[in-house]
């Protein structure tokens, strides 16, 4: 069926927030017109609409644009309507209290990961994590741990598309990857040092509702110069009580 006219601009002005969350920093009306493929008279009448909306902001001093703060309530409203952050914190906190390190928790969205909530470190050196940080599931304890227990389809969609290196870390080896895959399912855990960000080490458990079905990873960060064998063993102790009782919350 053919698209009116107004449901194509709804779509043009959604591509537009996207490439602001994706871009890695403000994007011009110029640079919008030609990563999305639309003339740049288009562009700017769409930015400005967003921008009056409260959508996005412009930034000084180079005029370009970036999401607004208001994505910050639509966040908030969707994390009261949703058990699992509520259900996590309690136990996320008392990670926090007891290892002082970055804990996060993250979810799958489509072939990537995106942190939902997280407790910083409070140490000078530590893990940074955003919330809203995206991850591709091949990448990262985080991603592997959720990727490891998703379904078959979603496992085959992830590994028909290439891998990219994000550091010299990053596993981009099919064969290699679907061996990582195989031990995390056999020890329950997944690690990750340095795939995504160096100098990061990071020790993830699923996270699963009653009925088995996968609904998170838990994960505790830690700089790499900071993990020995025996934080990790602590990290594992604490994560999988955790993600149990998360587990029991969500009943």
């Amino acid at each position: 069926m053919e698209r009116s006219p107004g449901a194509k601009l709804i779509d043009k002005a959604v591509d537009v927030l996207f490439l602001c969350r994706d871009a890695g920093g403000p994007v011009g009306v110029t640079e919008a017109a030609r990563r999305l493929g639309m003339p740049k008279s288009s562009a700017a009448r769409i930015v400005g609409a967003l921008v009056r909306r409260g959508f996005l902001r412009q930034e000084e001093p180079s005029g370009k644009y970036a999401l607004s703060n208001v994505f910050y309530s639509f966040t908030s409203a969707l994390s009261e309507r949703n058990l699992l952050i509520p259900r996590a914190v309690p136990v996320m906190e008392k990670i926090f209290r007891v290892l002082r390190e970055t804990v996060h928790l993250n979810v799958a969205d489509g072939l990537e990961r995106v942190c939902v909530h997280v407790l910083e470190s409070p140490q000078q050196l530590k893990a940074v994590m955003p919330v809203g940080q995206r991850s591709p599931l091949y990448c990262g304890g985080s991603s592997k741990a959720i990727l490891a227990f998703s379904d078959e389809e979603t496992m085959e969609r992830v590994f028909a598309r290439p891998f990219r290196k994000f550091t010299g870390n990053t596993i981009v080896g099919k064969k290699a990857m679907r061996e990582e895959i195989r031990r995390i399912r056999e020890r329950g855990y997944a690690v990750s040092h340095g795939e995504r960000v160096e100098g990061i080490t990071s020790v993830s458990v699923p996270v699963f509702h009653p009925g088995g079905k996968l609904a998170a990873s838990l994960t505790v960060s830690v700089p790499t110069a900071r993990y020995t064998e025996s934080l990790r063993e602590k990290i594992l102790r604490e994560l999988s009580a955790a993600s149990a009782g998360i587990t029991r919350g969500l009943g």
